[in-house]
């Protein structure tokens, strides 16, 4: 408001030019008062939730301490994980606490309790140089690069308590950011000097109040993560059932019956998933055709997701006995077994399978033979066989049986021919009703065979005798060394006359036993 050279100012002119100096010193006051009175609200207001926080950390930490006396073994990692979030929380709180007193002390020139920090009245807000002193931004920057490495740490130290979770993690890489940032002045610069260079001492200060209730509602997100986790692993239930589980439905006579009796809790709303092996089933229910006999194990998981989502795995494993079935039916009149003969005898218990039998006879000896046992008696005496099991750790008798021993009976001699479709046919002039050809006759061989082929012998032909008719009322005798005809014997009767008799006599029989056999005579057709 100065005039031209040649029109000096009145005093009037110069009353109003510093009048109006004064009044736009007045208005800039008033703006910047304002602004900092806006930094000692929002201030308050953030020391008022981390006073709120403060007390509703404080009943976490009793909600899991009484859970922990419930349940020590449950609960008692996360009362340790607990103990330590506190520890770090206060430790980086005491820090940022101990900055703010002592640049309000460096501000109002008389020192502050370090309780009562968060009580005091800023007298000097606007000091813009006292936040970068004390920092020290102009020289090493040590105190602010160690207000920095705390943030970091704290940062690292939450996100591994919350097991590096991806979601978590993007939460406190931005809440606890030391990123380079932009400075009052519009300027991108490093995260320490956009915090404290030119920065009114007000506006720092409330800046760490605001790192204080960041911490406190992170120790607080901690914790009420650790209290879930406590029962994560736990079911909810809404049914119980009762069960009874017996180790075996089938009980010997002075074995002990056994069965757990138990509560079965469960969740209608989350379905298990089944496995036998690698394959999933579609129910609870494992389901096998027993198509052979024997013990069968198996085994399997059952998958089920516990409150946290996180699926967990439940490994079992069983046996079975697939035996044949049976009913013990005998005719003692029957009960025989043959002397220098493999007895196949069948022996079962039911509800035990035949590899956990033991069986012995009185004398013989007895041998394993797939499902059956094969039995070869010593003498002609009567045989015992005894069976026995093992029940609950001592063996058991489970019965026995007698059988006589005899010796076995005579084959039959046949004469084995080929029928017109080339099929082997055993021949006996008493019991066949097929007609014989001379050429079948010939080329036939002698071989002896139970007739009713209820036993299964191995008989051999050692020698016969061939009686040839002589046309004048006698006969020609030749042997034969072997089971078939020798080559002049063949001649011979393929040189008869249709109507002549044959006889084969004294035929000799070795293998399962050792006899000598007769056979009825044949008329030459």
């Amino acid at each position: 408001m100065s005039g031209a050279a040649n029109c000096p100012e009145t005093p009037r002119q110069k009353m109003i030019g510093m009048m109006y100096l004064v009044l736009t010193a007045m208005l800039a006051l008033n703006v910047s008062a304002d602004i900092l009175n806006g930094f000692t609200m929002v201030d308050n207001s953030l020391l008022t939730n981390t006073e709120t926080c403060l007390q509703q950390n404080n009943g976490l930490y009793g909600d899991i301490q009484y859970l922990y006396d419930q349940n020590p073994e449950k609960v008692g990692e996360w009362l340790e994980k607990s103990k330590v979030v506190k520890a770090k929380s206060d430790s980086v709180v005491n820090f940022l606490l101990t900055c703010k007193r002592d640049m309000m002390q460096m501000a109002d020139g008389y020192e502050i309790a370090l309780d009562t920090v968060n009580r005091h009245k800023l007298q000097k807000k606007d000091n813009l140089d006292i936040s970068g002193e004390y920092f020290q931004l102009n020289t090493t920057k040590q105190r602010a690069q160690e207000f920095q490495q705390r943030l970091t740490d704290y940062r690292h130290f939450v996100e591994d308590m919350f097991g590096n979770d991806s979601a978590q993690t993007a939460i406190y890489e931005k809440k606890f950011s030391t990123a380079p940032a932009v400075n009052s002045h519009g300027e991108k610069v490093d995260w320490i000097n956009s915090m404290f260079e030119s920065m009114p001492i007000i506006a720092v200060t409330t800046m760490l109040s605001k790192y204080e209730n960041d911490i406190r509602t992170t120790e607080a997100e901690l914790i009420n993560y650790f209290k879930m986790q406590t029962d994560a692993g736990d079911f909810r239930v809404n049914k119980i059932q009762a069960f009874v589980i017996p180790t075996s439905k089938h009980v010997m006579k002075g074995g002990t019956y056994k069965a757990q009796i138990a509560l079965s809790a469960v969740d209608s709303t989350k379905v298990p998933e089944y496995y036998i092996g690698g394959s999933r089933l579609s129910s609870n229910t494992y389901t096998v055709t027993c198509n052979s006999l024997g013990v069968f194990q198996y085994s399997g998981k059952i998958v089920l997701r516990g409150n946290d989502g996180i699926p967990r795995e439940y490994a079992f494993k069983d046996e079975y006995t697939v035996g044949a079935p049976s009913a013990t039916i005998a005719n003692e009149d029957m009960n025989v077994v043959y002397m220098g003969y493999n007895n196949r005898i069948s022996i079962s218990v039911p509800g035990v399978a035949t590899e956990k039998l033991q069986v012995s006879p009185s004398h013989g000896s007895l041998q394993k033979s797939g499902a059956l046992y094969i039995y070869t008696p010593k003498s002609y005496d009567d045989v015992v066989i005894n069976v026995s099991t093992t029940v609950e750790g001592r063996n058991t008798p489970m019965g026995s049986g007698r059988f006589r021993v005899r010796a076995l009976p005579d084959p039959t001699a046949f004469l084995s021919i080929k029928d017109d479709n080339g099929n082997a046919v055993l021949y006996n002039p008493n019991t066949s009703k097929h007609k014989l050809t001379r050429r079948q006759l010939v080329e036939g061989d002698m071989v002896a065979e139970y007739a009713d082929g209820l036993l299964k012998a191995s008989f051999r032909i050692a020698e016969f005798t061939l009686l040839i008719d002589d046309g004048r009322g006698g006969f020609n005798a030749s042997k034969s060394n072997g089971s078939k005809f020798t080559d002049t014997q063949r001649k011979k009767l393929m040189g008869l006359k249709s109507g002549s008799t044959i006889l084969i006599d004294k035929i000799k029989v070795t293998g399962a036993k050792s006899t000598t056999l007769s056979y009825a005579p044949i008329v030459l057709p």
